[in-house]
């Protein structure tokens, strides 16, 4: 990264099925020129807001691309996720949950397209938050970050060490 404006692409990935992750990701791969690395998956434990669409159990990780962003990129790659959701959809329903995030050595910022209060509106139904900021030798959550961050904190440290 050569600017504060530069940053790695990644995603947070949530399905049940593992079929469906796969076309996902074999998108995601052909247009962010691959994983660089990624994280074991999980059960999330606070993810009863997306039972009903997607059904049960699910499961998530976070990947981090080879894709080095101008920031401002941000909304049109949620935009392009949402298209990939859309193309997966079985009776209207999700089957992959796809939420792009960029990753600098101070910052995990995920974009979304649901409002909170915290949020930042930067157009076209995208918001941004700054889930994860890096001070005293560690990434640091906020009051509002999402517990699947929380818990990985270890993670992106582990990822801020290789991307130095």
């Amino acid at each position: 990264m050569r600017k504060n404006t530069e940053a790695y692409l990644g995603f947070a990935l949530m399905w049940r099925e593992k079929y469906f992750l796969s076309l996902a990701e074999d998108r995601l791969k052909k247009v962010y020129s691959g994983f660089f690395i990624q994280s074991d998956p999980f059960e999330p434990l606070f993810s009863q807001y997306y039972h009903k669409e997607m059904g049960s159990p699910l499961y998530k990780k976070f990947v981090l691309t080879n894709t080095i962003i101008d920031k401002s990129r941000i909304k049109d790659i949620k935009i392009d996720a949402v298209s990939i959701e859309d193309n997966f959809r079985i009776d209207g329903k999700r089957t992959v949950n796809i939420d792009p995030f960029y990753m600098d050595k101070d910052q995990v910022v995920v974009s979304t397209s649901k409002y909170r209060g915290n949020r930042i509106y930067i157009g076209d139904g995208v918001f941004v938050e700054l889930e994860l900021f890096y001070h005293h030798g560690s990434f640091q959550p906020f009051v509002w970050t999402y517990t699947d961050y929380k818990d990985h904190i270890p993670f992106f440290n582990n990822l801020r060490k290789k991307l130095k």
